[in-house]
């Protein structure tokens, strides 16, 4: 592609991709009223409620039709037809973006939540809304973030987010935790979806970043709108674009190259750093890496059945992650 004409072909890409989200809204629109808020089934003698049913359809909607094409249709103007994801996913998919697949649908699925939960014994899921709900009744509303105004609040809690993220991703790097953050790490490809690629029992974002959102008064609004900014980002880094974006990439928001050295094969060797989505935090806390490029190996040591039969890496690492704290705990292990 001549670099007189990418500007014209970002323009038309970028128009018929709007004209297709326009519609998808307006069929949303269209659908949404008629869905059943509840939907109930009766198994073995007791009565089995599903809330919040067009939120749910919603959400996995947004995902699947809307942020997920947004992605593909970016990485594919950047890098070409031949090097995206969507050609590899159709066409030449290896046993990497087999179980990035795998995970993906079985992520819209009540499967890998309901999994996350049991093994969270449901604190993933409660935490920071129990927290939320008592500040608001001591305060007698809403507080904090949520006195700011809408742009703001979104601002505001991005860049907080993005800093407890970072100490977040940290601990996941740590002995405790590995065994869990391992999963995500265990991809050989990078893929527009292996951003989904997590293990439901990594619950260190719970405590370390829902909690204090909570205690400042996040607004829900904000922080949903926070989430999509983050996960949208999630795709962009884990794409094959190669590119570190300039200074954009060295300060404000982490590029694929930048991410790629994050996934490094032989990290035991040469460290990790590169751990937060605005590089910014990086800098001031001593863990920038420098710079990397696509050719670059990425994975972990530690053999996984990539493909579809995922579930029992699943419940492996868990095993290994329980197992860490009981030999510990015995005094079997010595943390240095």
């Amino acid at each position: 592609m001549r670099k007189a004409h990418r500007p014209v072909i970002w323009a038309m890409a970028a128009l018929v991709f709007g004209a297709y989200l326009w519609g998808l809204g307006s069929l949303w629109a269209w659908v949404a009223p008629s869905i059943p808020a509840e939907f109930s089934i009766h198994v073995a003698g007791r009565t089995v409620t599903a809330h919040d049913i067009p939120q749910k359809i919603h959400d996995s909607l947004l995902l699947l039709l809307g942020i997920l094409p947004f992605a593909f249709f970016v990485e594919a103007v950047a890098v070409g037809w031949g090097k995206s994801s969507v050609r590899r996913i159709l066409f030449d998919r290896n046993d990497s973006i087999r179980m990035d697949l795998a995970y993906l649908f079985a992520g819209q699925t009540p499967l890998v939540p309901v999994l996350g939960k049991v093994l969270t014994f449901g604190l993933s899921a409660a935490v920071g809304v129990w927290i939320h709900d008592r500040l608001v009744y001591a305060f007698g509303g809403e507080f904090g973030l949520s006195l700011l105004p809408a742009f703001a609040q979104v601002f505001v809690c991005f860049w907080i987010y993005t800093f407890f993220d970072y100490w977040t991703h940290r601990l996941d790097h740590t002995y405790f935790f590995w065994p869990l953050h391992r999963y995500h790490h265990s991809t050989r490809d990078f893929c527009v979806i292996t951003s989904l690629r997590s293990h439901p029992a990594a619950f260190t974002g719970t405590f370390i970043i829902n909690v204090p959102m909570a205690i400042m008064g996040a607004p829900v609004p904000a922080m949903i709108t926070v989430n999509l900014i983050v996960m949208t980002i999630g795709l962009f880094i884990h794409s094959g674009i190669d590119s570190n974006w300039g200074w954009f990439g060295r300060w404000v928001i982490q590029s694929p190259n930048h991410h790629r050295l994050h996934h490094i094969l032989d990290y035991k060797s040469n460290g990790v750093g590169h751990f937060a989505i605005a590089p910014i935090w990086d800098h001031l806390f001593g863990t920038w890496k420098g710079e990397a490029d696509q050719t670059l190996p990425i994975g972990v040591d530690t053999p996984y059945r990539h493909g579809y039969l995922f579930f029992i890496d699943l419940f492996r690492d868990y095993y290994d992650f329980v197992r860490t704290y009981a030999l510990v705990f015995v005094g079997k292990k010595r943390i240095d």
